[in-house]
């Protein structure tokens, strides 16, 4: 026992001239070792601030217009995997549609119209202080590329029904129908 008494005060030594570096060190030092309980000091207050300033919060409409373009690139999406289920799914024609075709054209040009949409908004966030250009910007890119990324995959599924119905007066075309 008198052992065991003798390593705990070598223990409480070794640990007197323990001088941590980091903050996070020099709290778990004050809270443990040195058995006080102020949460921080100024100093370390300080630090915290400074490091905190890397952290932006978001606006309401910064927000607001991230989901309207995460709802654009669904409709998007969404549209075009539609129009590409009708074309597999019924006949080639322009007779028949079927509401996969029919509901996916509609979505995919609804979610493309938004392109333009987003270039208004981004002019107007330039005046606006609540709106972030940087945000604005960069999801009205990543919209823009989704658009056209899927408008070159499913195009074919898109257009199919394009020239349905229409006399384009074409050499050797028969248009007296």
């Amino acid at each position: 026992m008198a052992e065991d008494q003798a390593e705990s005060d070598d223990s409480g030594d070794k640990f007197e001239g323990f001088q941590p570096k980091s903050p996070a060190m020099k709290r778990w030092k004050q809270r443990y070792l040195d058995n006080e309980d102020e949460d921080v000091s100024l100093e370390e207050e300080g630090e915290r601030d400074s490091s905190d300033e890397g952290v932006q919060m978001i606006s309401d409409g910064n927000l607001q217009f991230r989901n309207f373009c995460q709802i654009l690139i669904a409709m998007v999406v969404i549209g075009a995997i539609f129009a590409f289920i009708g074309y597999a799914s019924g006949s080639q024609t322009c007779d028949d549609d079927n509401l996969f075709e029919a509901l996916g054209v509609f979505m995919f040009w609804l979610g493309v119209i938004g392109v333009p949409i987003n270039f208004v908004i981004l002019l107007i966030s330039f005046a606006n202080p609540e709106f972030d250009s940087n945000d604005v910007f960069t999801w009205s890119l990543i919209h823009f590329v989704v658009s056209i990324l899927f408008m070159f995959l499913f195009l074919e599924y898109v257009l199919q029904d394009m020239f349905c119905d229409a006399c384009m007066g074409f050499p050797g075309e028969d248009c007296s129908d």
